[in-house]
């Protein structure tokens, strides 16, 4: 037998339900965003891009992938410059590495053309949920944005980036910014989650168009990232 469809309006008008009774259990039910004209949307060739207001973003594309690299034997640094700072107002970044010694911590510094940002500015901190552990520092030369992490198989860092550079489109001290959490190995059985945050202080015409990571001893011995901007 056909299943009919019948329309539930949803109470309070928030959005719509599709639902396809039968005599089995596995009725499918569909549930529709309300969109910002009340129009109820039928099949596919009614669905307007312009009523979806407030339900997706309006322009999918405006995630864009810039580059990505790997490395597989000992970097002192990971640098990336001459980020377009005027077409993408952010950017996300998908990180690993191990280190190459026991007991090192990963940082970050701003670059304006391809030149390290080391004025004593920088204010940063990051959380350990493990025992709710705070690390912070205000006008230090660098951030950092883990812990003592371990060198082994399987350790080191796993993190996601937002990386969020001033330009002279932000207004005051909008800008040169960065958050990040993810998880780092102290050692194989120690894993520990973190999120963090930094903020250069350094005055509000800095205008950077890059980045490094680095290691505060040693090297990053293998690793890779993905780099997407967001577009203005």
């Amino acid at each position: 037998m056909t299943a009919k469809i019948k329309l539930n309006a949803a109470s309070g008008g928030g959005s719509f339900s599709l639902q396809a009774p039968s005599s089995s259990a596995n009725n499918r039910v569909i549930t529709l965003p309300d969109l910002a004209d009340g129009t109820l949307v039928t099949s596919q060739s009614t669905l307007d891009s312009t009523k979806l207001a407030g339900v997706i973003p309006a322009n999918q594309s405006s995630l864009v992938k810039i580059t990505d690299a790997s490395w597989t034997s000992a970097v002192s640094t990971v640098s990336v410059d001459n980020l377009d700072t005027t077409t993408y107002k952010y950017f996300k970044m998908i990180w690993n590495h191990k280190p190459s010694e026991q007991g090192r911590r990963l940082s970050f510094r701003w670059r304006q053309n391809s030149t390290d940002q080391t004025t004593a500015a920088y204010d940063w901190n990051f959380e350990r949920y493990y025992e709710g552990t705070n690390f912070i520092a205000e006008n230090a030369d660098k951030v950092e944005v883990t812990g003592d992490m371990g060198h082994d198989l399987n350790e080191g860092c796993q993190l996601f980036f937002e990386i969020y550079p001033k330009s002279s489109v932000e207004n005051g001290y909008h800008g040169n910014a960065v958050f990040w959490h993810g998880v780092y190995h102290e050692n194989a059985t120690y894993i520990r989650g973190i999120s963090g945050s930094a903020f250069y202080d350094g005055g509000t015409t800095y205008y950077p168009n890059g980045f490094k990571l680095y290691m505060n001893v040693g090297n990053l011995e293998l690793g890779n990232y993905v780099l997407y901007g967001i577009k203005r």
